[in-house]
């Protein structure tokens, strides 16, 4: 069974354990089962399954515990790469204030990341605990439960530590007694323990090939691995770490044969290029028309990017996620990449017209690679069935490259950018670039995009250019800028989303007023301050 379906059937099981337990003939039965409380209900192989599957819910709720929360609205919105868009600038008001850096305590956005992930944490940590000690089901297979919900609580501490700095630490389901009291873990703390489970996952995780597809891996472990000690060398500079380590780590995932990349990149993010041969870690949606709520199995994203129309042609979507003319215009000459990551006014995609405004609210482009084909659409629309890229293949490579610079593997760096370059070169126009004919339309690239002969400083640059147009608009572009010192320089460009009357000084400037350890940060959600005791970000 497919992890989506298994998904399904857990929050099926869920809902009619809540029904019966209203009806008044209960009182009169024996109890039915295990308490998930206690060890025994974990000694049971299909409850420890499903206790994995509640994991990878939890990472999939894009649409927010609290308020609509795509990891796009951090890393992309909050950087030179995308306006927010929308209805106008008070259309998701939140997001627009997180872009300015005027948020306060009671954001939505930021706090549905807060709650989101700590309940994948709280649902980690329960199934750790409780799998760990199983001993009635093969032990093989246990290990590997427990190293799927390793990889899910460090991936999502790795979300909050980035947003948040310091954050309460937990292990361990939270019990009453820590309740007013958690305090917030050092950032070194949190990174340690994110590197100890990444680290542990990849033992205990079967490869891409071994694994039921949508699981997390060794190698998806590996690479989150490399990412935290990348991040780590650039922004918090906490542990020590060294580019070797960010060479060894991808090139361990390199040279396990588990992965390339896709022939054509105009198939990467289409339903035809899910879970495919670059995709390393992606968060599995399927369409279950359950409407408005967390209990869907569906994304949001799709209705949230999709371009809003014109008055001549009738859009679908919301139009937020605008790329910017400033990413528009990092591309080199006859990029194809272009064409696939921002579309325009009349354009086709799946051969149909896109109707793009552009005002003092729409940049005028749309995420084109990010485009559900229309034919997918959900009765309810908020429950699509495309699948969050995470973490592809490519990007492995463009890290490789980077480590490979920084330690004087020249040659390496220079090899593993012209793989990428390489790879655009032989795609093909987006899917249904003409109209009412939604195939891939072949395209001369003869001519674009020439080799990286690139030394020194200039190949640094290099590779900085092409995570920006080979990763643009998949929610890494503030942690680039933060991570190589250029994150002030980019939010002081012209014409990347602010409000008449806001400059990038005045962001820049309301920026460094939040700041923990030098490091920007997001406001800790108030209710969560009071309720466990904590120290509020600075500034909020």
């Amino acid at each position: 069974m497919k992890l989506r379906n298994i998904l399904i059937k857990v929050l099926a099981c869920s809902s009619m354990l809540i029904a019966t337990s209203s009806c008044s003939s209960f009182l009169d039965r024996e109890p039915q089962g295990q308490a998930v409380d206690t060890p025994v209900y974990y000694d049971d192989v299909e409850n420890a399954q499903m206790a994995v599957n509640a994991c990878y819910q939890a990472i999939a709720q894009d649409q927010g515990v609290v308020a609509h929360m795509q990891e796009w609205m951090f890393g992309e919105v909050m950087s030179d790469n995308s306006w927010k868009g929308g209805s106008d600038f008070g259309d998701m008001q939140d997001v627009q204030m997180l872009k300015e850096w005027t948020a306060v305590n009671v954001n939505a956005t930021s706090h549905s990341a807060w709650k989101t992930y700590y309940q994948a944490i709280h649902r980690a940590n329960t199934a750790i605990k409780g799998i760990s000690p199983a001993t009635s089901f093969d032990a093989e297979i246990r290990d590997q439960l427990v190293g799927e919900a390793l990889f899910i609580r460090a991936y999502s501490y790795f979300y909050l530590v980035r947003l948040f700095g310091d954050v309460p630490l937990f292990t361990e389901p939270v019990s009453p007694d820590q309740i007013g009291a958690a305090g917030r873990a050092p950032v070194k703390e949190v990174l340690t323990q994110i590197e100890a489970d990444f680290a542990e996952a990849a033992e205990k995780l079967g490869t891409k090939s071994e694994m039921e597809v949508g699981r997390a891996t060794s190698g998806a472990a590996k690479a989150y691995q490399a990412r935290v000690v990348m991040y780590d060398i650039g922004i918090w500079n906490a542990n020590g770490h060294t580019w070797q380590e960010v060479f060894d780590l991808t090139n361990e995932v390199i040279t396990s044969n588990q992965y390339s990349l896709a022939f054509n990149l105009a198939t990467v993010f289409e339903k035809d290029g899910e879970n495919g041969t670059g995709s390393i870690f992606e968060v599995q949606h399927e369409t279950s028309n359950t409407g408005w709520a967390n209990q869907n199995t569906g994304s949001t994203s799709p209705i949230l990017t999709a371009p809003r129309g014109t008055a001549d042609i009738k859009g679908w979507g919301w139009g937020f996620l605008n790329p910017t003319q400033d990413l528009v215009d990092e591309f080199e000459a006859n990029d194809p990449r272009l064409d696939w990551t921002a579309g325009q006014d009349g354009q086709f995609a799946h051969g149909v017209a896109q109707g793009v405004a552009e005002s003092q609210f729409l940049s005028g482009y749309f995420p084109r690679k990010v485009l559900m084909d229309q034919a997918l659409r959900p009765n309810e629309q908020s429950d699509n069935p495309q699948n969050q890229r995470k973490f592809r293949y490519a990007d492995i490579l463009l890290m490789n490259a980077e480590a490979a610079y920084h330690i004087g593997n020249e040659a390496t760096a220079r090899q593993r950018v012209n793989e990428v370059r390489d790879r655009a070169r032989s795609m093909t126009y987006p899917k249904g670039w003409n109209e009412a004919d939604n195939t891939y339309a072949e395209r001369d690239n003869s001519g674009a995009l020439p080799e990286v002969t690139a030394t020194g400083e200039q190949l640094l640059e290099a590779i900085y250019h092409e995570r920006r147009v080979e990763l643009a608009l998949e929610g890494l572009r503030l942690w680039d800028l933060m991570r190589t010192g250029k994150l002030e320089t980019a939010l002081k460009k012209d014409n990347i989303g602010y409000r008449d009357g806001i400059t990038g000084d005045i962001v820049v400037g309301n920026m460094d007023g939040k700041k923990l350890n030098g490091i920007p940060v997001l406001p800790i959600p108030a209710a969560e301050v009071a309720s466990f005791g904590l120290t509020q970000n600075p500034g909020y």
